[in-house]
């Protein structure tokens, strides 16, 4: 197989290997192909294939044991989604795009979550909100920490590691937006914040788009007025 040269030749060897793993070629756990037979697959030198190794390695996608070869992790670190994460903050100008898209993740991620939370879930979701409340009514900087953990509850309680590691990538991109907000809190976020905690523990759907929209109005105001601009 040689590699059409329309790219750097290591950028096409790790669009290769990562088709290979798509398609069941290459399985999580198991040692890829030395780098002199992955050479000879794609028709390139060996230093083309040691720096789609090392991509791969910096991904998080693989790691290499002396002597053993190089073997492709069974599940990656968050550090897979940072590149998509820069790639969404340079398009995050479209703040009525990044809006939508927060309301229909959480929503979603919200209504699988209360199929599968546990009691011991709820308890802490409600210790939880009582922490962020003590603390954003006080104004103390650790608000922003304990309403990223919060969501994190929700998220931890789909038990769906696509949706996990999605919305973890989302609270990051979001955080700055969310920092600021924490800092001038509107009564109506904190009231449907305690709303959705209430849908979490209960299970009741019913108004399930409202609480969520309103637990995110300072979110939107702040995206519609830009980031450095006072509320």
């Amino acid at each position: 197989m040689n590699l059409k040269r329309e790219n750097t030749l290591s950028q096409l060897v790790l669009e290769n290997i990562q088709n290979s793993i798509r398609d069941g070629e290459f399985k999580p756990g198991e040692c890829l192909p030395s780098e002199r037979e992955l050479a000879e697959r794609y028709g390139v030198g060996k230093s083309s294939i040691r720096e789609a190794i090392k991509m791969l390695q910096v991904l998080g996608v693989a790691e290499s044991s002396q002597g053993k070869g190089t073997y492709l992790r069974e599940t990656l670190g968050t550090q897979i989604l940072r590149p998509l994460l820069l790639d969404m903050m340079l398009q995050r100008s479209n703040a009525e795009e990044l809006y939508e898209f927060r309301v229909i993740f959480d929503i979603a991620a919200l209504k699988l979550a209360i199929t599968k939370a546990t009691e011991d879930e709820k308890h802490i979701i409600r210790q939880k909100f009582h922490e962020y409340k003590t603390l954003s009514e006080a104004h103390i900087p650790a608000a922003d920490q304990a309403d990223q953990e919060f969501h994190k509850i929700i998220l931890n309680a789909t038990r769906n590691q696509f949706i996990i590691k999605m919305g973890t990538l989302v609270m990051e991109l979001c955080r700055p937006y969310s920092k600021k907000g924490n800092d001038v809190l509107d009564k109506t976020v904190m009231d449907n914040h305690e709303k959705m905690m209430e849908i979490f523990c209960s299970g009741d759907t019913t108004d399930i788009e409202d609480v969520v929209r309103n637990s995110l109005i300072v979110f939107r105001h702040i995206l519609d007025n830009g980031l450095h601009n006072d509320i």
